[in-house]
C-alpha cells in the first residue's frame, strides 16, 4: 500500500483467528478476530517502508480490559516519560498501596498487588511489571502516554470511584525515526510492545502481510 506522508490512513483487519495487526516503525496494533474486525487508522508523519505483521495468539493471550475491581484501601499510579536522543521514550512508574507482582500473572485477584498495561495514543503496547519501561522510536510530534494498574487477573483497579490510571504527554523531536524496523524493549524483563513476546501476548505464529510504503 502507497500513501503520502501527511495522509490520514484507515486500515482494516479481518481475521478467521483471534490475534493482532502490528504496523512496524510506528508501533501501532490492532486486535482481531472472527467477530471483530480490527482498525488502525493515524496520519502518516514518517516517510519509509513500514512491514505490517498478523500476530496469531495463543488461546490464553486476549484479554478483555474491560472488567475493573474496588481497591478498599488507597492505590494510586504516576508516571513521568522522558524522550531520548534515539526518538525512543522512557516511562517512569511509581505507585502506592501497590506491588508489582510478575510471579502471580493469571491468577487470582490479591490486593494491592498486580502489573500495569501501557499505552501510547490509546493503543495497548502490553503489560508492564516493573517500575521502569522503555518505549523504541515513535514518529516525531506529541503522544499520549497512559499507565493503568490492574490486578492479577487483568481487571482494572478502581479507587474513590476513578479507575487507577496516570496519563502524560510527551514530544518526540524528529531524528529521523522511520526505518521501518522499530522495535520496542522493557527495562530489564523482557516485557515490551516488539518482538515476539509483546508482554502479555502468547505469539504462536507471526504472518508478514505486506508493507506500508509512505512517500514524501
Amino acid at each position: 500500500m502507497r500513501v503520502t506522508q501527511g495522509e490520514t490512513v484507515r486500515l482494516t483487519f479481518t481475521a478467521d483467528e483471534p490475534g493482532e495487526v502490528h504496523l512496524h516503525g510506528y508501533d501501532l496494533t490492532a486486535e482481531v478476530s472472527p467477530d471483530h474486525p480490527g482498525e488502525l487508522v493515524f496520519e502518516a508523519t514518517t516517510a519509509g517502508a513500514f512491514g505490517i505483521n498478523f500476530h496469531v495468539l495463543g488461546a490464553d493471550a486476549m484479554h478483555s480490559d474491560t472488567a475493573t475491581v474496588v481497591s478498599e484501601t488507597p492505590v494510586s499510579v504516576s508516571i513521568t516519560a522522558e524522550p531520548d536522543a534515539h526518538g525512543g521514550v522512557d516511562v517512569r512508574i511509581a505507585t502506592e498501596g501497590f506491588q508489582f507482582a510478575p510471579d502471580s500473572v493469571d491468577q487470582a485477584h490479591t490486593p494491592g498487588a498486580g502489573h500495569a498495561h501501557i499505552y501510547v495514543d490509546g493503543v495497548k503496547l502490553g503489560r508492564v511489571f516493573e517500575p521502569d519501561y522503555r518505549i523504541d522510536p515513535l514518529p516525531p510530534g506529541q503522544h499520549e502516554i497512559r499507565v493503568s494498574l490492574n490486578t492479577n487477573d487483568h481487571s482494572g483497579l478502581v479507587y474513590d470511584g476513578a479507575k487507577v490510571e496516570s496519563t502524560v504527554t510527551v514530544t518526540v523531536p524528529d531524528v529521523g525515526q522511520g526505518t521501518g524496523h522499530g522495535e520496542s524493549h522493557g527495562a530489564g524483563d523482557g516485557h515490551s510492545h516488539g518482538g515476539h513476546d509483546r508482554g502479555e501476548k502468547a505469539i504462536v505464529a507471526e504472518v508478514h502481510l505486506g508493507n506500508l510504503e509512505v512517500y514524501p
